[in-house]
């Protein structure tokens, strides 16, 4: 037999045997290990698809939420040989044609639209606005409306429309139908026949001719979405000359007709398909986003802001990839290093077979063989089991397996790594120097080769955050892990851990000195066991990345939570904010009004004028906001903002010939830099300006939208000029129209809704409530899902770090047992060791404590930036971490509860002891 062939067979023989007889007697803490095992997997490898199943559902709801700007837009082209647009009642249709062809099932029914302005009716029950509308969908033959009245409105013959030859011809007309709620509302109706209304003209005036009442067969469908008109009448928008407006429906036939009384120039066309999100994926996005932008580089005849929206959900999107991937490196990291201690609680146990083994000859090779056969075939079965429930429950999800397969391989070598650490240990063969000095250089080299290990690692602790900070968040794609920004945490909580280890001694030896002049057992026993439980680096680590977690998880959701308060306030910056077309008399009236309502303090206005020169011959631009300054000010102050102190002070006239402004301190330095005059062109004239320093409102785009472009800040500008809207006026002339207001106060909502505006789609006017925004926002399914994922984390470090801590005091039960064994001869009672068993865990778990705080405290606001913090709580300046008292309380509970636990598993180990069979055989 060959030297090979008896290795091997030294190696394996009987190994099978001797692993499933060491199981059988183990069979609690192998089965407890296993399901740990199994628990951390299906965690691994569960929750990243499960956050790519909540990116599916947040795509949807964030292109639902972009309303048109998720649209694809499509334009008929014009004739190729004259130039010319198609006809009005053909172009609409050609375009929806043109869309279905381009993208098929993955937008639904293109709505068609062809419509005209308001102009005022002339009628015997009074005046009022109307437009004229086309609305209508291609591939759906179901009729839109059902005539309730009069006949459906067909093409004005042609001798009626223009005269017969020879004849003067008379006024244009087109043939409409009117909803019934709108007639009843305006006192139409068809007792008399068709009605007809005037619409008056420069000079002249034509014929609406409504010749039948409709009610809508689906009020809820999408073509009416737009048209508010077409259901109702409603209010007016501020500025308009009647109090109600409403729209004609104008079928198919007519709109020749109608292009022949507003003229073509007047009609709008155009053609407009939703995104079909039903069963939309991430990919399916991309996937259209790709054809849009190959279709508009191809031909300009369509648009959409599709591409910019999913744009600015993948950013979001990559900050819920980054977050969950921390959640998950940390859980697997705490759960990895429980597995090692049971690892080491099972070679503890198995120590004296070990050794005996050693002792007969047995290879180190054959212990590590035996440790892989009992090992290897749970941690396979654990990896199948959960691989397949995750690929069965989520199937169809992408996601990593890397942490997994880093668990799963710790688990496998842990008890055989530590078990031929134990073998060798046993019995080294190597002789103890008799020198002294040899005997403490040998010590030297050893302590030496352990400084270099922890020097590294607080290297590469350092080094991770250097970069997760130089870098700042990385894109991920569906199912990505980033894994030096999943590790950082641990590093640092691994180098944490190890100043713990190395203070720990100083600390113990001082608590010596306290201990030394107790009175009672208890203290001087705890302390002269403690050091060795400080100075454990797998307790210690495993305590301290949990703690860390706990309190870095829940720094996190409370973080996130106020950031999405404080980006409500900043954002809409009132109760209630309102945007658009309110910049006209019957808009100041309705605002008048709302100031003047019961609750309401104040109501600001103001006008931004973006894309300014600022200064001479600079190359720098500038958005200005033309603010009633005192109650911006006064808004502000009452939603808890940040006020300029010269904000007031912009009302007071300057210098002769200047307007006194506040400027962005960017912008100020680099004018200032440049020597550059405080002047800027303001509309159709130059201002000079008296700089009073500088301010913290930043420009925005108006009112803040529900899907994720909301955190992009606006960066065309390079900065911000404030001034008072009646100062410039006296100083120059210009008054820019205003487009915004902000209404403050108790009673702010109540009173913005009685004054019961238009809806948007014929108004323009955007109403937005802070706190309709922040529900809407922090509700979005990204943002709630990764809610509940941190704060399932913080439940599950808790259990872990009281399952750490049951191992460690399991682990040294023997130990221990042997010191109370002996001491209950000399009358120890049970009470003094239940005290003594937690005096040599304190130093373990404060030191944990400290270490963990500390560094789930600290992670956040050194790597805020790098886990997208601000695409998750829209804030416009950044976000700030918000330390709160509850995430330290849960660690400090969770150890607390670890420690009863351990004294009660100390207890439930021990309570077979009997002080006669001490007595009679001695050491245990």
């Amino acid at each position: 037999m060959s030297d090979i062939d008896t290795r091997v067979r030294a190696t394996t023989a009987v190994a099978l045997l001797v692993t499933v007889r060491r199981a059988r007697q183990d069979t609690a803490l192998v089965v407890g290990s296993a399901v740990l095992l199994l628990a951390t997997l299906l965690l691994t490898l569960a929750v990243p698809r499960l956050v790519e199943r909540s990116a599916d559902g947040a795509v949807r709801e964030t292109i639902i939420a972009a309303g048109r700007d998720g649209e694809i837009v499509g334009m008929a082209p014009s004739d190729p040989v004259t130039g010319r647009p198609p006809p009005a009642q053909e172009a609409g249709y050609a375009a929806a044609s043109m869309l279905l062809f381009q993208f098929g099932k993955a937008v639904d029914a293109p709505v068609v639209a062809v419509t005209s302005g308001y102009a005022t009716m002339r009628t015997p029950v009074g005046a009022f606005a109307l437009s004229l509308v086309h609305v209508g969908q291609t591939g759906d033959p179901a009729p839109l409306v059902r005539w309730v009245a009069g006949t459906a409105p067909g093409p004005v013959p042609t001798d009626e429309q223009h005269g017969r030859p020879g004849d003067e011809p008379g006024p244009r007309t087109v043939h409409v139908g009117l909803n019934v709620a709108a007639a009843e509302e305006l006192g139409i109706t068809l007792d008399d026949g068709p009605f007809v209304m005037r619409r008056h003209t420069t000079g002249d005036y034509d014929h609406v001719v409504v010749t039948g009442l409709y009610e809508a067969v689906d009020p809820l469908a999408r073509v009416w979405a737009e048209h508010p008109g077409l259901l109702t009448a409603i209010t007016s928008p501020p500025g308009t000359a009647t109090l109600l407006q409403t729209s004609a429906y104008v079928p198919v036939e007519a709109i020749p007709d109608m292009v022949h009384v507003v003229g073509r120039n007047a009609v709008a066309v155009s053609s407009r398909a939703p995104v079909r999100t039903d069963g939309l994926t991430v990919t399916d996005a991309h996937r259209l986003v790709g054809l849009i932008e190959a279709t508009y580089a191809r031909s300009a005849n369509i648009y959409s802001g599709l591409p910019a929206v999913v744009t600015a959900f993948d950013a979001r999107m990559s900050a819920a990839r980054a977050q969950a991937s921390l959640v998950v490196a940390g859980v697997a990291t705490a759960a990895a290093l429980c597995l090692v201690l049971a690892a080491s609680l099972l070679v503890t146990r198995r120590q004296p077979f070990l050794a005996g083994e050693r002792a007969r000859g047995a290879s180190i090779a054959s212990v590590v063989t035996r440790g892989l056969l009992e090992s290897a075939p749970v941690v396979l079965a654990a990896g199948l089991l959960a691989g397949g429930v995750v690929a069965v429950t989520l199937h169809g999800q992408r996601g990593s397996v890397l942490i997994a397969v880093a668990v799963a391989a710790v688990a496998a070598l842990a008890p055989a790594v530590l078990a031929a650490r134990a073998a060798a240990a046993a019995w080294e063969g190597r002789r103890v120097p008799a020198d002294r000095r040899a005997r403490a250089a040998q010590r030297a080299r050893g302590q030496a080769r352990r400084i270099v290990v922890e020097a590294l690692v607080v290297v590469l602790a350092a080094a991770a955050l250097v970069s997760v900070r130089g870098r700042g968040l990385v894109p991920l794609g569906q199912g990505e892990v980033d894994p030096l920004l999943a590790a950082a945490p641990v590093l640092v909580a691994s180098a944490a851990a190890l100043v713990v280890v190395r203070v720990s001694p100083a600390v113990v030896r001082a608590a010596g000195r306290w201990a030394s002049r107790s009175r009672g057992l208890a203290a001087p026993l705890a302390v002269a066991r403690a050091h060795g439980a400080a100075t454990a680096v797998v307790p210690v680590l495993t305590v301290t990345v949990s703690v860390a977690l706990v309190v870095l998880s829940g720094t996190l959701v409370h973080t996130v939570s106020t950031g999405q308060q404080a980006a409500a306030d900043e954002l809409v910056g009132a109760p209630v904010r309102l945007d658009g077309s309110i910049g006209t008399e019957a808009g100041a009236a309705a605002l008048t009004r709302i100031a003047a309502a019961p609750g309401v303090t104040d109501v600001a206005t103001a006008a931004q004028v973006r894309d300014r020169t600022y200064g001479t011959r600079t190359g720098l631009s500038a958005t200005i906001l033309v603010v009633d300054a005192a109650e911006l000010g006064r808004v502000r102050a009452a939603a808890g903002l940040p006020v300029d102190e010269a904000l007031a002070a912009l009302a007071e006239p300057g210098p002769a010939g200047t307007v006194p402004a506040l400027v962005s301190a960017g912008l100020l330095e680099r004018a200032q830099a440049g020597d550059a005059e405080p002047v800027m062109s303001v509309l159709n004239t130059t201002v000079r300006f008296d700089v009073r320093g500088t301010t913290v409102l930043r420009p925005d785009a108006g009112a803040p939208t529900l899907d994720a472009r909301v955190a992009a800040p606006l960066e065309d500008d390079d900065g911000l000029v404030v001034v008072d809207r009646a100062t410039l006026a006296a100083v120059s002339g210009q008054r820019p129209t205003v487009d915004r207001a902000w209404v403050s106060g108790p009673g702010a909502v109540e009173a913005v809704e009685a004054e019961r505006l238009a809806p948007t789609a014929s108004s323009g006017v955007v109403v937005t409530t802070r706190d309709g925004w922040w529900q809407d926002w922090s509700q979005a399914p990204l943002t709630s899902g990764l809610t509940t994922l941190l704060l399932a984390a913080v439940a599950v470090l808790a259990a872990l770090s009281v399952l750490a801590l049951v191992l460690v005091v399991v682990a040294t039960a023997r130990e221990r047992g042997r010191t109370l064994s002996a001491l209950r001869t000399l009358g120890l009672d049970a009470r003094t060791a239940r005290w003594a068993t937690l005096g040599e865990l304190a130093p373990l778990t404060l030191g944990g404590l400290v270490g963990g705080v500390a560094i789930g405290l600290g992670v956040p606001a050194l790597i805020g930036d790098a886990i997208g913090l601000q695409l998750l709580t829209a804030e416009p300046g950044g976000v700030t971490v918000d330390v709160t008292w509850w995430p330290v309380a849960a660690a400090v509970a969770a150890l607390v509860v670890a420690l009863v636990v351990a004294v009660v598993v100390e207890q439930a180990v021990r309570r077979r002891d009997r002080l006669g069979e001490v007595l009679r055989v001695g050491e245990r």
